[in-house]
């Protein structure tokens, strides 16, 4: 249970409530742009227009999947916008976490591309990219190697540069493992509150796969993904009803139910041994009252990583890219451009021993 609670990540946030209760300025306008086809009609339900302007920019771009016998999976994709204040910074590409999609980005990405070319990504079986390779055929898994082929097949097709890998929750265990197969695509890694101690996704990898269906099923339900908004958030006022819509959106695509078994079926990611390989200069960026992976991982990153620093989020829960998208995007561009970053620790800081214990 407490592996599948790490996982659980994703796109949690609604419209940010303002210091009196109500709702404030947003990161972005609603677009008059229509909805790329293959977004599900339920985009209409939600109010957010950060969500719903990010939801119309998305496009799919064809990324080859071999290894699942896919010459062209439909992925889906936001792209940067118009020009970049800094094309001498490496470009970011932001992973979201588990059963989530790029909206959980819908924050960070504007104030992001506004300074540098950022992209954010649907990994193969999540989001929006398209499931229905795994409903045609239910034998298919999706092992951390398929993740891993996705990933750097759409690099090659659509970055083309040394980038800048950020990665949430279960999308941080991603981004380190990809850097680790694949050092020569990674410049830097940004890790907000993200998974890499907790291996596997425990006896749900081999459930039958009715039981495995059922379990993921319990995944859509608004019961559950209205009890994690509440577990992500400091702030109880992002843990919206619209925020719990934004954040399943995706579940209404054809095939996310077999998509979803078979990542499961793939046994998920198991790097806690590999994490003291990773050689590239790591951002960790932890909310401080995270209550789905606790504080102490973030200095237990700090301790391993040869290369690390960290960086509190104060009043912060586990979405620091939704609830204080701002500060987030400021520490990722001061990193992302080789600077060091006023307050961040390293390891060895008995600073950093004093902030666990608190």
């Amino acid at each position: 249970m407490q592996a599948l609670r790490a996982h659980i990540g994703g796109a949690r946030a609604g419209v940010a409530p303002s210091r009196r209760g109500g709702r404030r300025g947003l990161v972005a306008r609603a677009s008059a742009s229509p909805p790329p086809p293959f977004m599900p009609p339920q985009l209409s339900e939600i109010a957010e227009p950060a969500a719903r302007a990010m939801a119309a920019r998305m496009r799919r771009v064809p990324v080859p999947l071999p290894s699942l016998g896919l010459d062209a999976l439909p992925t889906a994709h936001v792209p940067p916008a118009g020009s970049h204040a800094d094309r001498a910074a490496p470009p970011v590409v932001l992973l979201h976490g588990f059963d989530s999609s790029s909206l959980e980005m819908r924050r960070l990405h504007p104030l992001l591309e506004a300074e540098v070319e950022a992209h954010a990504v649907d990994l193969v079986g999540w989001g929006f990219t398209d499931h229905t390779p795994f409903a045609k055929d239910k034998d298919l898994r999706i092992t951390p190697a398929q993740k891993r082929e996705h990933l750097l097949n759409f690099w090659r097709d659509h970055v083309g540069r040394p980038m800048v890998l950020v990665g949430a929750s279960l999308g941080g265990a991603i981004a380190l493992e990809f850097a680790l197969e694949h050092p020569e695509a990674v410049e830097r890694i940004v890790l907000i509150d993200a998974q890499g101690f907790i291996d596997g996704i425990g006896p749900m990898a081999s459930l039958p796969r009715p039981l495995a269906a059922a379990g993921v099923w319990l995944l859509r339900t608004e019961g559950l993904r209205m009890a994690a908004n509440r577990m992500a958030y400091r702030d109880q006022a992002f843990a919206t009803e619209d925020a719990m819509r934004v954040g399943r959106l995706h579940t209404h695509l054809d095939g996310w139910t077999d998509a979803n078994v078979a990542f499961m079926r793939g046994g998920g990611y198991a790097i806690s041994s590999k994490l003291s390989r990773v050689q590239q200069p790591v951002l960790v960026l932890w909310g401080r009252q995270d209550q789905i992976l606790e504080p102490r991982y973030a200095t237990q990153f700090l301790e391993t990583l040869p290369d690390a620093r960290l960086r509190w989020l104060e009043d912060c829960g586990h979405c620091g890219h939704l609830e204080k998208p701002r500060e987030t995007a400021d520490a990722i561009l001061a990193f992302a451009r080789g600077g060091e970053l006023e307050g961040a620790l390293r390891a060895g800081d008995a600073v950093a021993a004093g902030a666990a214990r608190r």
